[in-house]
């Protein structure tokens, strides 16, 4: 693993100018240009905030700005794996003609999927401000390890389904699948605080409970994220990269005869 590390490393212009190209190619010859990318969640959580503030009643204050917390991550999260899933076999003839890590692609795809969560929190500063619900300064900074957990947990998923996918390619609607489904088990649309106890051990096991409850103690609770959460959240990564990393180096080796 550290020998495939250093060789990514080697190679940081092609991840560079990768995802410079994904990024420009995206949005060449759009009007709207990024924006097009937030008018999906934007739409989203409208509609979300709707249904659940005025129909079912979560009894969440602020139901928009609790949603807007999480959903944006989330979304990352998801477009992220997603795309990175199906790096490898759209990608097929560079991978057999051009020698180069092939964990790049993943990565690229991932990293792509990053910057417009980065920018993405121009829209959700913008609407704390406005709104009045404000901003604490203070912890903006915890944001940063978030971020980098959140990156790492999704790296590792796609490195291991890319990988899957290119023996298997029925797997990309399977994960597409579970992705919604793992919306909804992720406490965005309601607290934590509701779930009956019996159901909670099972919540627990969802890595995405706590990156996405960070962001929300940090943006919309505006306290320091639970030390706790950050732990789990990290060590669900740790294993996450290793597991995807060791599953794609095992099966990279026929990536050539299989594509």
């Amino acid at each position: 693993m550290v020998t495939d590390i250093k060789n990514i490393w080697v190679f940081k212009d092609m991840v560079y100018e990768l995802t410079h190209r994904e990024l420009r190619g995206k949005y060449k010859g759009s009007v709207l240009g990024f924006l097009w990318t937030y008018m999906n969640p934007l739409l989203q959580i409208i509609v979300y905030s709707f249904f659940f503030s005025k129909i079912l009643r979560s009894g969440i204050e602020a139901f928009y700005i609790y949603l807007i917390v999480g959903m944006f991550p989330f979304n990352f999260f998801t477009g992220g794996v997603i795309q990175g899933l199906g790096s490898i076999r759209y990608q097929g003839d560079l991978v057999k003609k051009v020698y180069f890590p092939r964990q790049i692609l993943p990565i690229v795809s991932l990293t792509v999927n990053f910057v417009n969560l980065l920018i993405s929190f121009a829209i959700i500063y913008s609407i704390l401000l406005v709104s009045g619900w404000g901003i604490n300064l203070r912890i903006q900074i915890w944001l940063i390890p978030i971020m980098v957990i959140e990156y790492f947990f999704a790296l590792g998923l796609a490195l291991l389904l890319s990988a899957v996918e290119v023996y298997f390619r029925d797997i990309e609607h399977i994960v597409s699948v579970i992705m919604m489904v793992w919306m909804y088990v992720t406490p965005m649309f309601y607290s934590i605080e509701i779930i009956p106890e019996q159901y909670l051990k099972f919540f627990y096991w969802n890595p995405m409970l706590y990156i996405i409850g960070m962001y929300q103690q940090i943006l919309y609770y505006k306290v320091a994220p639970d030390m706790t959460y950050m732990w789990k959240a990290a060590g669900f990564a740790a294993i996450v990269v290793v597991l995807g990393s060791i599953v794609f180096k095992v099966l990279e080796k026929r990536f050539a005869e299989e594509l």
